[in-house]
């Protein structure tokens, strides 16, 4: 048995040249959106709740193996853990302690 196609017309809806301007506008009843609230300022949030930027650190093998055995002792300690512990230590140095290590690890 062979079915007939939908029609493509949609039933009383006006034909090409016999459209009249609607009666009330749609948009009277269209409410724009809410302002968004400001967003709160950042707080003490861990370091998991904030964005974060991926940074690639190359270290020598036996830097890398120092980090890896510490942080699996017993301590499930991550290497990003070790790694922004390490810098919050090193930017709370003042300047010349910073240029003193810095230029240790350059020799």
């Amino acid at each position: 048995m062979r079915k007939t196609a939908a029609p493509l017309v949609i039933p009383d809806a006006p034909k090409k040249g016999e459209a009249t301007p609607a009666l009330k506008s749609f948009e009277e009843d269209v409410k724009p959106p809410p302002a968004p609230e400001p967003k709160p300022k950042p707080s003490r949030l861990s370091s998991r709740m904030l964005p974060t930027i991926a940074v690639t650190v190359r270290l020598g093998e036996t830097r890398y193996e120092r980090m890896k055995r510490w942080g699996t002792e017993d301590r499930r300690v991550t290497n990003q853990e070790i790694i922004v512990a390490a810098l919050d230590r090193f930017f709370d140095l003042n300047d010349e302690e910073r240029e003193e290590v810095t230029a240790s690890i350059r020799r």
